[in-house]
């Protein structure tokens, strides 16, 4: 079987002020060891787009991008999600993760947050 080429993820500087904004959330509402989890679970299912790159949702509030932008989904609690925005520029053979998207805020700042 052959495996699958991999592409290299790219989380742009916005994404890592978002991330970082992210943790801040985290680390004052969740235990130290809970924190330290589910930061890295993010971390790591956007680092994961290296192999899985076309697995995520389309992000529909991106479209007039043109940039074909979708989602994963992670779960914070059973009420609050974080959305990893990401495109594909597949003549780079790169995954560009774009936020960190707290599903809890206003939908509408999606478009502000990733132009």
């Amino acid at each position: 079987m052959e495996e699958e080429s991999g592409y290299l993820v790219d989380i742009t500087s916005e994404a890592e002020i978002y991330y970082y904004d992210l943790l801040k959330y985290l680390y004052s509402t969740h235990s130290v060891e809970s924190a330290d989890r589910k930061s890295d679970e993010i971390l790591d299912m956007a680092l994961s787009l290296d192999k899985m790159s076309g697995r995520g949702r389309n992000e529909d509030k991106l479209a007039f991008l043109g940039l074909g932008h979708k989602y994963l989904l992670y779960e914070l609690t059973s009420r609050k999600k974080v959305k990893i925005i990401y495109f594909i520029l597949e003549s780079e053979k790169k995954v560009f993760v774009t936020d960190f998207f707290p599903t809890e805020m206003n939908d509408s700042s999606i478009e502000e947050r990733n132009k």
